[in-house]
């Protein structure tokens, strides 16, 4: 089976610099390391469990990946990267300010429905302090150009039209959407267990995703109109 653009992209980007490579192999080991880091956390991860999921040698591993905290930082760096082409595929200018905020929010959804590990080990890193990735890390560069150029200008929209509050800071609102979007990736299972819909069927992601944006709108709508 040929790579999608997506696998092809990330076994280039991760063994730049390195000896020449199997990409089917570096896709493998990726894939079962990002399993292992959302299921374990860094600290509990071990490369024994990686290469039991990837069904690979722990010497071809480290042939590809100095260590597990390199594997570590370089897959959160593909993280940021994806992140990147979230940031430019959606023209949200074209979109009055409560429609392109919705909009954001569905892609910031369906962006960790595409990569739910990411998510939890985006978490993991922010508790350890990014003892791993560093502080300077692109993600972190990522989220700050998502919130100045991107939820910034739709924020700065609806305060100029009337239709968010004036107070509503773009920085503060990033935040409690980002925690709304990954408490469903993070802790479905508790979701899942305490949250029935009326009709007693589990809550599911569209239903979730539907309920924090209109939340979001009615916490930051300009009353007074």
């Amino acid at each position: 089976m040929p790579l999608s653009s997506d696998h092809h992209d990330a076994a280039t980007a991760m063994t730049r610099g390195r000896r020449s490579s199997n990409a089917t192999t570096i896709v493998d080991i990726l894939d079962a390391a990002k399993e292992e880091f959302a299921s374990s956390g860094f600290d509990s991860a071990t490369v024994d469990s990686i290469c039991r999921r990837a069904k690979v040698s722990k010497q071809l591993l480290y042939y590809y990946f100095g260590s597990k905290a390199e594997l570590y930082s370089l897959i959160l760096k593909e993280a940021a990267e994806g992140t990147t082409k979230f940031i430019g595929c959606t023209e949200y200018s074209a979109f009055p300010p409560e429609t392109a905020l919705a909009k954001f929010m569905q892609n910031l959804f369906r962006d960790y429905m595409d990569r739910p590990q990411i998510a939890k080990m985006t978490i993991d890193e922010a508790q350890h302090g990014f003892a791993h990735v560093g502080k300077g890390s692109p993600l972190a560069m990522v989220m700050r150009k998502l919130i100045d150029e991107v939820l910034g200008e739709i924020v700065e929209r609806g305060r100029a039209n009337g239709t968010f509050r004036d107070n509503v800071d773009p920085d503060h609102l990033f935040w409690i959407i980002f925690s709304l979007v990954t408490t469903w990736f993070t802790h479905f299972p508790l979701v899942s267990l305490v949250s029935r819909t009326r009709d007693d069927n589990d809550m599911d992601v569209a239903a979730w995703c539907a309920m924090s944006i209109d939340f979001v709108l009615a916490a930051i709508a300009n009353k007074d109109c």
